[in-house]
């Protein structure tokens, strides 16, 4: 074997590996939206809306959190008022428009939770250290593509100014939370922490 020609091209192997997984979660996230007769993103929206706090349900916000444009994200919520699942109220400054969940949206999220349900199953074969370790190489590649620009929103650990990496000597908890005043096990690392602060420059 190559060992040489093999480390060469790990990087593209698994950039084609997440690509592929991508495509994986892709058609899930499709074939649970088509049983509601939703798209992917009203799917994406709806689950938003009942999980995330009334200062982030609306039209922008939800735009930046999944990187479509304003207008995409308005025809999709426009799309979800027309099926009965959300509603518009004016926002605390009066005008933005506050999008909240219909008794039927909350239906709807609800059978909607599990819609990555083969993917978890997955997972949660692997040994609770190799997930925490795809976990933390993730975020750290997360937090790259967002300093490069592809990523908008990103509420992890590893773009948070109270995050400091590899400052304790302990393989499991190697990182730092400045907030929590602690260390913080890879075990535990956030994918989106209410209490998010982003790095400045």
């Amino acid at each position: 074997m190559d060992v040489a020609g093999t480390g060469a091209d790990l990087d593209g192997r698994l950039a084609d590996a997440l690509e592929r997984l991508g495509r994986g979660v892709r058609s899930l996230a499709q074939r649970s939206a088509r049983t509601h007769g939703l798209s992917p993103l009203q799917q994406q929206a709806v689950l938003a809306l009942a999980a995330l706090p009334a200062a982030r349900r609306e039209v922008g916000a939800l735009a930046a959190e999944f990187d479509v444009t304003t207008p995409t994200m308005s025809d999709a919520v426009s799309a979800l008022e027309r099926k009965g699942l959300v509603t518009r109220s004016p926002g605390a400054d009066g005008r933005r428009r506050l999008l909240t969940l219909t008794g039927g949206g909350e239906e709807v999220a609800d059978e909607l939770a599990l819609w990555d349900g083969p993917l978890s199953a997955a997972l949660a074969r692997l040994p609770v250290e190799d997930r925490a370790t795809t976990l933390h190489s993730v975020l750290r590649v997360i937090a790259d593509l967002q300093r490069a620009g592809v990523v908008g929103v990103a509420r992890t650990c590893t773009t948070c100014r109270f995050f400091q990496p590899d400052t304790h000597p302990d393989p499991a908890a190697p990182h730092h939370c400045g907030l929590l005043r602690a260390p913080l096990p890879l075990v535990d690392l956030r994918t989106d922490c209410a209490d998010h602060e982003p790095i400045t420059a």
